[in-house]
């Protein structure tokens, strides 16, 4: 028979043992496991990127008649929302360089779809702006992507399309928050 005193060292040894064990079991469940199967077809970055490139390429068909590249219309898209850029304003919003912006500027001005301007504030720096012309063809241009919005969303209800753009501006804005590193909700 043991004596008082080691069986109480050995009860609260016993203790330990048994509350470390659960410990660990505890943190091998909380261990996330990867899928068995990952469907890459219905995860959100394959989608929204395939999506994205589908929605170009039919975008791309609609406006090649007007005579503009890609990178010509992505020029003239924002514009549109800002007249009045910088070559380095529009080369951060391209995601390009500002020698591949300036080439792109001086096609665009040559075939007149815009002009640069001397920049009041810094006569160092130039601002882009549409021309009439460039004012034309975006209307032409607004209107090939409203066709091509309800072509995309022909199949869906009127509500299901608001809510599917509410949804996607969610995630665009949770997403510009971790580009200016904000914290998300």
């Amino acid at each position: 028979m043991l004596d008082r005193s080691t069986e109480q060292s050995i009860l609260s040894q016993s203790k330990k043992l048994v509350y470390t064990c659960n410990m660990a079991k505890k943190k091998r469940k909380k261990k996330r496991r990867a899928p068995k199967q990952f469907d890459w077809d219905r995860g959100i970055g394959f989608l929204v990127a395939d999506i994205a490139r589908l929605m170009t390429t039919q975008y791309n068909r609609l406006v090649k008649p007007v005579g503009l590249t890609r990178s010509q219309w992505r020029v003239i898209v924002h514009l549109h929302r800002q007249d009045g850029l910088t070559q380095s304003e529009l080369a951060t919003l391209l995601t390009v360089g500002k020698v591949s912006v300036g080439g792109l500027i001086d096609r665009l001005e040559h075939s007149g779809w815009i002009e640069r301007r001397t920049d009041e504030k810094d006569r160092r720096s130039n601002r882009i702006f549409l021309t009439e012309k460039g004012h034309e063809v975006d209307r032409e241009m607004i209107l090939a992507g409203v066709k091509l919005a309800k072509q995309t969303l022909n199949n869906l209800t009127k509500d299901e399309s608001i809510m599917l753009q509410s949804l996607l501006s969610a995630v665009r804005g949770n997403l510009l928050d971790l580009e200016s590193n904000k914290p998300t909700k």
